[in-house]
């Protein structure tokens, strides 16, 4: 009678924790020290490498989870492995499990035609000298990948794929927006608390621009600091006003912060 019962209220427990997972399609949750993270949206990019970048926000943190393939597989974390999570806080600390931390994350469904990913994770990732996130039962389900563009207030929220690296950590934001005024193209790749921002003339030509130089800007922001490029470069590789297609990379300093390896490639409005 008791097995029955146990039974019982484990069926139970598994059907209910499904639904709760298809009712919030996509769904990106995690057990997170001794509280629960739950995404309010999540999406995933599949880059032209075959890499894929899993995120999920709330109103202040985001979750990155970076895999070097999309295959059903099950990935490493940790050392100097290519795939990595993170976890950003509301304060804009970054915990993440390379090198020093370590985990898995699981892929179980990759499907192309419908264009969702689905899988499972756990890691330990490091504040650097300060603090230790565990993250245990995570569960990413149908998070979609390459969809069409989202539209919010008139403006994208994944106008393309922008990258960096910042004070030598990754930074991958999940709202990227690109917009033209009369005399510029605008480009912003932004986290819940940091966004950087990067400024080219509508007609700019392509080729190298140092920083700083008219029509050219470079800037980041966070809870603490708004601050421009002291120096750096923007290099652009295509500028089609027909398309609007923008691609490009930038490095830059400024008083208290180094990016580095950024790169975008976006349509903007």
């Amino acid at each position: 009678m008791i097995q029955r019962f146990l039974l019982a209220i484990l069926t139970l427990t598994v059907i209910c924790s499904c639904e709760d997972i298809e009712d919030n399609t996509p769904a990106l949750q995690g057990e997170f020290n001794n509280g629960f993270f739950q995404a309010i949206d999540a999406r995933a990019i599949r880059n032209e490498n075959g890499s894929f970048l899993i995120q999920g926000v709330t109103q202040t943190e985001t979750l990155t989870i970076f895999i070097n393939n999309g295959g059903a597989n099950t990935y490493p974390l940790g050392e100097n492995r290519p795939n990595y999570a993170s976890f950003e806080n509301a304060s804009g600390n970054l915990y993440i499990t390379n090198p020093e931390g370590g985990g898995s994350v699981e892929v179980t469904r990759f499907d192309t035609s419908a264009g969702v990913i689905s899988g499972t994770f756990k890691f330990r990732a490091v504040l650097e000298g300060i603090d230790t996130l565990s993250v245990q039962n995570g569960v990413f389900f149908e998070v979609p990948f390459n969809r069409e563009q989202d539209i919010d207030n008139g403006q994208t929220q994944v106008a393309g794929t922008f990258v960096a690296r910042v004070d030598g950590q990754p930074y991958n934001p999940f709202t990227i927006t690109a917009s033209s005024t009369l005399n510029s193209v605008v480009v912003t790749g932004s986290t819940t608390s940091r966004s950087i921002r990067i400024e080219v003339p509508l007609d700019a030509e392509l080729g190298t621009y140092s920083l700083p130089t008219s029509g050219f800007l470079a800037s980041y922001m966070d809870n603490t600091l708004n601050e421009q490029a002291i120096e750096g470069n923007i290099t652009i590789f295509e500028n089609n006003p027909t398309t609007k297609k923008l691609k490009g990379t930038f490095a830059f300093r400024t008083d208290s912060k180094l990016i580095e390896q950024g790169q975008f490639s976006v349509t903007y409005f």
